[in-house]
């Protein structure tokens, strides 16, 4: 007699199996801190059972809330915390159709930019495991560009976004500060702090957008020349060789296709970051945390979560800065000053692009290409001397970040060397309007 068919698995069952075949397949780049597979194959049989939005597949960085999954953000302290709700971000997007496959690895506590993490390992680079991934969001990014996932979640505070999509060639949103909900997230700096988004394409990065912040109009592009801000000092300097080249060859064909290039002094913007980007994060740090630690009910203090810190650098700097009684915490004057300072840099944005008409300011995402890992935690050779890792890495993103203003990375087209981005940053809460520049700038740079 012959014997019934056997329905095979449905389409959710199916996308969740390949992406942790994937995740598998590149388990040495070591993209996660929890691999969720048992639930996340649970979830995509109550979806293939019960139907609702077609099913994707997301990673989310280990600092952003999702029930029932530790949310470690990337310290030892804080292994064993379990959240029992989603992050607003998460909930969002799994409304949607995400299913999430785990959480991901980062730099200890957002406060880095390689993702070398002392406690879960470093993370590799997706297009090459032997350089670094970029941070503090890497392991999202390195997902992303591996294949794992359609899409990640990460957080971006002075770039952790953007740098990491730059360096691994996917593309990389980093919201106006307060358009995304940043309930649920591990806290750096209340005032930075935005979690972002990473896709590897642009149209599924502008569709995650609407899906988080309900703004579902059509994106409108300007029906006249695009108006580019070209960095007349810092920006678009002191690049090493592949990024210059890269650099260049934006210039010219944006150009050549009828963009319009506007020179804007951009020296007072890095400036300004540079007086007031740390005093903002350490003056907001562990009161921050103290209160995110007291609402989620984790059973820690900040000074416990900071005497267990695994990353002996990240140790020092915390106790020298971080705690109002260290020596180098700014105290409530120097924070107020900051905050003063920040509304001064975001006039002075403003008036960039309203003096000028702009539609976006465009720089190199990253002034350098991916290093090899543990090599150059602290230190990169270039062009002919040793420069910090760190502030080399976030010297692009960092002050339209401290500003609060939205910025993406865009992959550019490259010839067997290391990815390297461009980056857009456009006026605040003008996030649709820049994802339309974007789209524009994109489809004239693909070969």
């Amino acid at each position: 007699m012959a014997q019934p068919e056997t329905a095979g698995p449905g389409p959710a069952q199916a996308l969740v199996s390949a992406a942790l075949d994937r995740a598998g397949t590149v388990r040495h780049l070591n993209a996660f801190i929890t691999l969720d597979a048992e639930r996340a194959l649970a979830e995509a049989a109550r979806r293939d059972e019960q139907g609702g939005p077609a099913p994707w597949s997301l990673v989310v960085k280990d600092n952003i809330h999702v029930a029932g999954l530790p949310n470690t953000a990337g310290t030892p302290a804080l292994a064993g915390f379990v959240p029992d709700a989603d992050a607003p971000v998460v909930a969002a997007l799994r409304s949607a159709g995400a299913i999430v496959l785990g959480k991901t690895n980062m730099h200890e506590l957002s406060l880095g930019a390689t993702s070398c993490n002392h406690t879960f390992g470093a993370v590799g680079n997706a297009t090459d495991p032997d350089l670094f991934a970029g941070g503090s969001s890497g392991g999202t990014a390195a997902a992303v560009a591996a294949g794992v996932a359609e899409a990640g979640l990460g957080t971006d505070t002075g770039g952790s976004v953007t740098i990491p999509a730059a360096l691994n060639g996917v593309y990389g949103l980093r919201p106006s500060a307060g358009r995304y909900s940043s309930a649920g997230v591990t806290p750096l700096s209340t005032t930075r702090d935005t979690p972002g988004l990473m896709a590897r394409s642009l149209e599924r990065l502008t569709a995650l957008d609407a899906l988080v912040t309900g703004e579902a109009t059509a994106l409108r592009a300007p029906g006249r020349p695009l108006r580019l801000g070209l960095p007349r000092q810092v920006f678009a300097e002191d690049l090493e060789g592949p990024v210059q080249a890269c650099w260049e060859t934006v210039v010219e064909r944006l150009g050549a296709a009828g963009a319009q290039w506007v020179p804007v002094d951009t020296a007072q913007l890095a400036e300004a970051d540079a007086r007031i980007g740390f005093p903002l994060v350490f003056g907001e740090f562990a009161a921050a945390l103290e209160h995110y630690l007291d609402e989620h009910r984790a059973g820690l203090s900040a000074a416990e979560v900071i005497a267990a810190v695994g990353d002996p650098d990240i140790a020092a700097l915390l106790w020298a800065t971080a705690l109002p009684t260290a020596p180098g915490h700014p105290g409530p004057e120097g924070l107020r000053r900051a905050l003063d300072a920040r509304r001064a840099l975001q006039d002075a944005y403003a008036e960039l692009f309203g003096a000028h008409g702009l539609d976006a300011v465009l720089s190199p995402t990253v002034p350098v290409c991916a290093r090899p890992l543990r090599r150059h935690e602290d230190s990169l050779p270039l062009n002919g001397r040793d420069v910090p890792t760190f502030h080399t890495l976030i010297r692009n993103t960092s002050p339209a970040a401290t500003a609060g203003l939205p910025s993406l990375t865009i992959p550019l087209p490259v010839d067997g060397s290391a990815p390297v981005g461009v980056q857009l940053i456009g006026p605040r809460l003008a996030d649709r309007e820049l994802l339309s520049v974007a789209a524009r700038i994109d489809a004239l740079l693909r070969p």
